[in-house]
């Protein structure tokens, strides 16, 4: 007997995922620490992506101004340092930075945020994504204003497909800077708050990526008073209308009490396509590889999308 799937079907199972997609946060993420796949990555204030375009994600430290690139993949890497690639910014204290496309040109281009209050710069690679040459851009257009240890990552939150710039301050809160410009051309205005996400205490340390492979980005924080260290909220919304809820399950096997986090990075170490958790608290570096994710719930984004695949 053959069964066909006819559009309408498709369109009525759609619907009725739809109708509860967004209202479970039934994630579960399990993670295996890998302390072998660790040394040598002294790594604070992190920033990560494929630098040298051989296909994995390579490591900056903004704290060591050293660049690990790493070497290995497929399989547990190996990383080898120099110093840091981006050049120094004139009146600016490297707080943090983050790495992305933001002009549209095929490389990793980089936005830093300064520890004086409030302002975010932009450094822009003018060389190749085989061979990146970077050079200073000034500070970025729209409304730069934060408070102060401004720590900023690019990140396309309304899948727009453009980047926008998600900050975490010393006000507890993590704040959300659209880009209303284009791929080519950004223009990064200053939004409100991210409802649903308090950091514990601090300014703490914050990442995105998608942790359960349902296709929306999750968040995942480092804040010194809680334990084991870090916390994270899964995207129960969709790709362009994200929805925080925290959900502690989506950190199971981080169980090391970890304190003092300053820096924190979700790069797929093992280049098996999913985001590895690398953690960086003084003197020590803590490597968890995404092993496994549990189905998420029968509403998710990722198996609406599976029925069109």
């Amino acid at each position: 007997m053959v069964v066909r799937r006819t559009a309408t079907a498709v369109v009525i199972v759609a619907a009725s995922l739809l109708a509860v997609a967004g209202t479970t946060s039934a994630a579960e993420v399990l993670w295996t620490a890998a302390p072998d796949a660790a040394p040598g990555l002294p790594s604070g204030f992190l920033a990560w992506g494929d630098l040298d375009g051989d296909e994995d994600d390579d490591v900056t430290s903004f704290l060591y101004g050293k660049q690990f690139w790493s070497e290995g993949c497929p399989g547990p890497p190996s990383w080898v340092p120099e110093e840091i690639v981006f050049p120094s910014v004139t009146d600016c204290s490297w707080q943090s930075g983050t790495l992305g496309d933001v002009d549209a040109d095929g490389d990793l281009d980089l936005i830093i945020g300064c520890w004086q209050c409030c302002s975010y710069w932009m450094v822009l690679n003018v060389g190749t994504r085989y061979e990146p040459v970077f050079q200073y851009g000034g500070a970025i257009a729209g409304d730069p204003e934060a408070y102060s240890n401004g720590r900023a990552w690019l990140s396309d939150v309304d899948a727009d497909g453009d980047l926008d710039i998600v900050a975490c301050n010393n006000d507890r809160h993590v704040r959300l800077f659209e880009n209303t410009g284009t791929p080519e051309a950004p223009y990064w205005v200053r939004g409100g708050i991210v409802p649903g996400v308090t950091l514990g205490d601090g300014h703490g340390e914050l990442a995105l990526g998608d942790l359960d492979g349902d296709g929306d980005l999750d968040l995942v924080a480092g804040v010194p008073t809680v334990t084991p260290g870090v916390q994270c909220w899964e995207n129960i919304g969709t790709p362009q209308v994200y929805s925080f809820v925290e959900n502690p399950a989506m950190l199971t096997g981080v169980d090391v009490a970890i304190i003092m986090v300053d820096g924190l990075a979700l790069p797929d170490v093992d280049c098996d396509g999913d985001p590895d958790l690398l953690i960086h608290a003084y003197p020590d570096v803590y490597l968890y590889l995404n092993e496994r994710i549990t189905p998420v719930g029968p509403g998710s984004w990722g198996t609406i999308k599976a029925l069109y695949r």
